[in-house]
């Protein structure tokens, strides 16, 4: 982990701290605030430039928020595709249009009280890869315009469509109406579609009342921290002990090793080919996926992923897909 650059400017803001390192920091998302509204909290408790965040979380929901501090915003894209696990709670016999806590009632029926087996062996048919439709109260774009924004102007749509894949479901407790169940999925599973199919397959109405993430790729709510906590460490000037650095949060990538005159060109736009590796590779070691490229000093340059398919090409070529800047110690950290 990198230390804290926060330093107070001598402007009218003199109070405020001002950072300017690069990390990545696990929140604990509280209920009731979007994950946008999260982000500007941290950024105005940081005083940062740039705050984003990977992986969005419902309002109602709760739990792992990854959230990417200046350089590491551009981090999004190679940690929203990891997959996930959830702890749940469906409400049996009370079905809601926005599929959770937050909806208008639009069924409601009675049944007699399931037992653990019958839900157990509805978990298992819902293992594996599934067909869902995305909830009427969602972000995707259909005409251009997100679903939410139709569903709440009373335009009828039909949603899309999507497969997804749970690896494993399972029922944690029962208290009739409500079961608590536990889910590791793959990315774009909406849970609250998860927990209305599983009601419907039980012949039953239902919204899920609660969720929580536990797990988002390799970050676990263990390493989170609420938003007070956060402001606490901010204050103390310690957010070292939280932020995780560019090069740790892509940990289950695989790397690149370069010189550096070599990164300084990638930096510059230039081409990684495999003559300028630091490491020797056989043909059959190359990433197929993407690939995080360090410099001596163990710094983020980039992330490539091999061009061609063709391994036994004399010269492998690298396309570059996101390019870091330089953010060693020996640069200054401070603006």
């Amino acid at each position: 982990m990198r230390s804290s650059p926060i330093v107070r400017e001598n402007s009218e803001h003199q109070n405020e701290p001002k950072f300017t390192g690069h990390g990545v920091l696990i929140l604990d998302k509280p209920k009731g605030l979007t994950s946008h509204d999260v982000v500007q909290q941290v950024k105005r408790k940081l005083g940062a430039a740039k705050v984003g965040h990977s992986g969005t979380l419902d309002p109602f929901a709760t739990g792992v928020l990854i959230v990417l501090v200046n350089e590491a915003t551009k981090l999004s894209p190679f940690l929203v595709d990891q997959e996930k696990t959830y702890l749940f709670k469906v409400c049996f016999g009370v079905e809601t249009d926005t599929q959770d806590c937050t909806g208008r009632v639009v069924a409601q029926t009675e049944s007699e009280p399931l037992q653990e087996i019958v839900i157990r062996e509805a978990c298992a048919a819902f293992t594996g890869e599934i067909k869902q439709t995305v909830p009427r109260y969602s972000a995707v774009r259909v005409r251009g315009k997100r679903l939410y924004q139709l569903a709440r102007r009373g335009v009828q749509v039909t949603p899309p469509s999507r497969k997804v894949r749970i690896i494993t479901l399972s029922l944690q407790q029962l208290s009739w109406p409500e079961a608590t169940f536990k889910v590791t999925c793959s990315k774009g599973t909406y849970v609250r579609s998860l927990g209305v199919d599983l009601a419907h397959y039980l012949n039953c109405n239902g919204h899920v009342s609660e969720l929580r993430r536990l797990r988002s790729g390799g970050f676990r709510l263990s390493q989170a921290v609420t938003l007070e906590q956060l402001e606490e460490v901010v204050s103390k000037s310690e957010l070292d002990r939280l932020l995780i650095s560019q090069v740790e949060a892509l940990e289950g990538y695989p790397e690149l090793r370069v010189s550096h005159p070599a990164a300084k060109r990638i930096r510059q736009g230039g081409v990684l080919e495999s003559a300028h590796l630091l490491d020797e590779y056989s043909g059959k070691s190359w990433p197929r996926g993407p690939a995080k490229v360090l410099d001596p000093d163990n710094q983020l340059v980039a992330m490539v992923v091999k061009s061609a398919d063709d391994l036994q090409d004399k010269e492998v070529v690298f396309k570059t897909l996101r390019v870091f800047g330089n953010i060693s110690k020996a640069q200054p950290q401070f603006s």
